[in-house]
């Protein structure tokens, strides 16, 4: 796991597109974190700070460009794709109406884990922030009622499935262990809603620029058409998703960026350890490809926002 002194010393500040994008080369899975200015008329519980994990996420160019797949269904995309004052939002579900329409510029954070820090990853995505918060630290004000049923609690009763259902059932109420917000970069400030995740090594603050559902066809022109059958091809492929019917492509810019400086060589403007410092270093960053690729492979069902 990341030293508990990770967050004590002065992280490098990185100002340039070039460096932003060298964090996103490896295409790392990260936590993502959003903070929601929604209001509604009746209570619920969605968190105002929430956090989930994301991994489909790519670089698209050299100056700190980069874009993600989200299922429209996730408490997080609610967040990243619309206004606070948006009417066609439905207060209590906290998902996109046929009507919503889609909003740019908002600000969210990514920060990225390191080996250790597996459960973690594992637990903040099985549970929802459209239920509560993730954090232990919120717990307190939370209005739960859930509460855990003495015969669910008997675990050697249970298949694996209610064991699963149990986990998450406790996640919810206890919020996930270890999970711990810090300042954006770990530095103070004033105003400022943006979070990032205790025990991470690089955080990036973004803002999105473009959101994409279905794509909707030009008017062709009228030379370029041939019988009715092209006619009718050409109306089935009227609103074609760019992904698919339940998936947003977002697209987004990092505006700032910090990195622990352990794990920034300088020399060559790259994320990764200074094996010169630290050899176990090196060691531990290169094992974190194993177990992202395992929990990219174990979870991309079942990671949720």
């Amino acid at each position: 796991m990341a030293s508990n002194n990770a967050e004590e010393c002065e992280w490098i500040h990185l100002n340039t597109g070039k460096a932003f994008s060298r964090l996103l080369y490896t295409n790392p899975v990260c936590f993502m974190c959003t903070s929601c200015a929604h209001t509604t008329s009746d209570s619920t519980l969605c968190a105002k700070d929430n956090v989930m994990v994301l991994s489909w996420l790519t670089a698209t160019n050299n100056e700190g460009r980069f874009m993600f797949s989200i299922h429209k269904s996730r408490y997080s995309a609610l967040i990243l794709t619309s206004s606070p004052t948006d009417d066609n939002r439905e207060s209590n579900n906290c998902n996109h109406t046929n009507n919503f329409q889609f909003q740019v510029g908002i600000e969210f954070t990514l920060s990225v884990p390191i080996k250790g820090m597996e459960q973690m990853v594992l637990d903040v995505g099985s549970i929802s922030g459209r239920y509560g918060s993730k954090f232990p630290k919120d717990k307190h004000n939370d209005n739960n009622n859930i509460k855990m049923n003495e015969e669910d609690t008997k675990i050697e009763k249970l298949s694996n499935r209610q064991r699963k259902k149990q986990k998450m059932q406790q996640l919810t109420i206890d919020g996930v262990h270890g999970l711990v917000p810090v300042p954006f970069g770990n530095v103070n400030e004033a105003q400022s809603s943006l979070f990032a995740i205790k025990g991470t090594v690089a955080h990036l603050k973004c803002k999105t620029y473009a959101v994409m559902g279905s794509s909707i066809r030009e008017e062709d022109n009228e030379s370029s058409r041939h019988g009715n059958e092209k006619r009718q091809s050409d109306d089935k492929n009227m609103h074609s998703p760019i992904i698919d019917d339940d998936h947003l492509l977002i697209m987004a810019e990092v505006t700032d960026g910090y990195v622990h400086p352990s794990y920034w060589d300088d020399k060559k403007q790259l994320f990764r350890p200074n094996i010169f410092r630290s050899t176990a270093l090196f060691k531990v960053f290169w094992l974190t490809d194993i177990w992202i690729c395992n929990i990219r492979r174990m979870n991309t069902r079942s990671i949720v926002d």
